[in-house]
């Protein structure tokens, strides 16, 4: 699946995505819950995508910095968040922290889980992990290995491949069910 954001969709954060951002996984676990033809409660369900952001967001971190450099100062933004009322860029920070968890905080208060963290690697060209394993229950990983499909396109380090076919590199998973 590919959850709404990016460099794009974020000027619009304060237009209401981060509602959108939640219900995306929301209708997904919904659908394996009572959409599919006869759910059984012992069926793993695994949720695999890219979800435009990091699974956390720290004060002085990755998304803090892309929040100061290309979110902020928009014009666009800043005049969605005067009609929204968020007056300081604190207030604005804070909505748009909300916006880029908010995929992780309702998949996590549905209970399930990720198959991996930062540890794994990045997943992108820009250097991030963007892209995610989500889990209806807790599974034992067996193994989680990034296949490069990209190369990084900031710090001037050795390509990671000879043929860039995306901007995301692909995270093969194994579980032990």
């Amino acid at each position: 699946t590919h959850i709404t954001g990016g460099r794009f969709e974020d000027q619009y954060f304060v237009q209401q995505l981060a509602q959108e951002r939640r219900r995306q996984p929301e209708e997904c676990v919904k659908f394996f819950k009572e959409g599919r033809p006869n759910p059984k409660d012992d069926d793993v369900g695994i949720l695999v995508g890219d979800f435009n952001a990091l699974d956390d967001y720290e004060s002085n971190g990755v998304m803090h910095g892309y929040f100061m450099a290309g979110i902020a100062g928009s014009e666009g933004v800043n005049e969605d968040a005067s009609a929204a009322g968020l007056e300081s860029t604190e207030a604005l920070e804070e909505r748009f922290k909300d916006y880029m968890i908010s995929p992780f905080v309702a998949l996590r208060d549905l209970g399930w889980t990720f198959a991996y963290d930062k540890k794994i690697g990045v997943t992108s060209a820009f250097g991030h992990v963007i892209d995610h394993v989500a889990t209806n229950k807790p599974l034992e990983v067996e193994s989680a290995e990034i296949r490069y499909l990209t190369n990084q396109k900031f710090g001037n380090k050795p390509p990671d491949t000879d043929l860039v076919i995306t901007d995301h590199n692909a995270v093969q998973v194994s579980f032990l069910i």
